[in-house]
């Protein structure tokens, strides 16, 4: 068990290391790559044996990182701005029909934030309704001056990761095995709006995960409550419209809409959709807009992390 545990320590600070994030205790059991399923007293009675990883100041890292327990405080201003803000946008965006939940991921979901980083959020919408309540969201969250471009990026919202709540199973666009990006981030995820526990629904569409990380999937509370039961008026507002566009009226908004958005795409000559890969994903079921997607580059960065540290500690 020694070696073994050791070796899952070695790969979960090295992923970690990639992105200057040291890990607290608690973060290092939940995050723990494949250690098979241990309790967490079971884990820190393990942890206190790991003489060669040592905590600093409550955290852990690879040797010779203390620099990064500075580094992650330094941060935590950075992270309470763009919550705000995304909390700022999720108040547009729960007024959206067939908008079912909106969740933050990606670095600000991880705390791995800089103060130029946008805001990435991840939205699940009811089948059958993708290109319309994509339209309307990012007219909406375009309107209020939230949405990011081109010319302005940091702080701003990024709109470009939509599925449809019967497509919750994320492998079929996993990299190669194993792609640690994508199951990291899909525990990751803080609801902002989620009236119906979706996330719940995605951790167990997404169980092949467990057998990475068995200790990562938990309940989380939504930022600030915002659950349609405490907002009436959305409620009757966001149900009347879903009833109006349920049908066939709807059906026809819903492809205007597609073709509309499927010819802005066509004039997009820098995509790299035509590719046969899984960064961008244009389809009823998900739109996924990641031209310039890391997932690769961070798993091979971590492999060599991981090949380099074994025979050294």
């Amino acid at each position: 068990m020694h070696t073994s545990f050791s070796q899952s320590i070695i790969e979960t600070l090295a992923y970690f290391d990639i992105f200057d994030y040291p890990l607290t205790r608690e973060e290092l059991y939940r995050w723990l790559w494949q250690p098979g399923h241990m309790s967490y007293s079971a884990f820190v009675t393990a942890l206190d044996t790991q003489d060669q990883f040592l905590s600093v100041h409550g955290y852990y890292m690879l040797p010779g990182r203390d620099v990064l327990v500075q580094k992650r405080a330094q941060t935590v201003p950075f992270v309470a701005q763009k919550m705000a803000i995304a909390k700022k946008a999720t108040k547009k965006m729960r007024w959206i029909p067939f908008v079912r939940a909106v969740f933050l991921c990606n670095t600000v979901a991880s705390g791995g934030v800089s103060e130029e980083s946008d805001i990435d959020v991840f939205i699940i919408v009811r089948k059958g309704r993708m290109w319309l309540t994509r339209f309307l969201v990012t007219f909406i969250v375009g309107l209020f001056g939230l949405r990011r471009n081109k010319r302005q990026v940091a702080n701003r919202i990024c709109l470009s990761f939509y599925v449809t709540d019967d497509n919750l199973d994320l492998s079929y666009v996993a990299l190669a095995s194993p792609d640690i990006y994508l199951m990291y981030w899909v525990y990751q995820l803080v609801p902002l709006y989620d009236p119906e526990a979706v996330l719940d629904d995605i951790h167990h569409n997404n169980s092949w995960i467990q057998k990475y990380i068995p200790h990562g999937a938990r309940e989380y509370q939504l930022v600030d409550q915002y659950r349609t039961e405490n907002m009436p008026i959305q409620k009757h507002v966001k149900r009347f419209f879903e009833q109006v566009w349920g049908g066939s009226y709807g059906t026809w908004l819903e492809q205007q809409a597609k073709g509309v958005q499927q010819q802005k795409m066509k004039w997009n000559t820098d995509s790299v959709q035509e590719k046969n890969n899984t960064h961008v994903v244009v389809s009823d079921k998900m739109l996924k807009f990641h031209e310039n997607d890391r997932r690769e580059k961070y798993r091979d960065a971590w492999q060599a992390s991981v090949s380099s540290l074994s025979s050294c500690i």
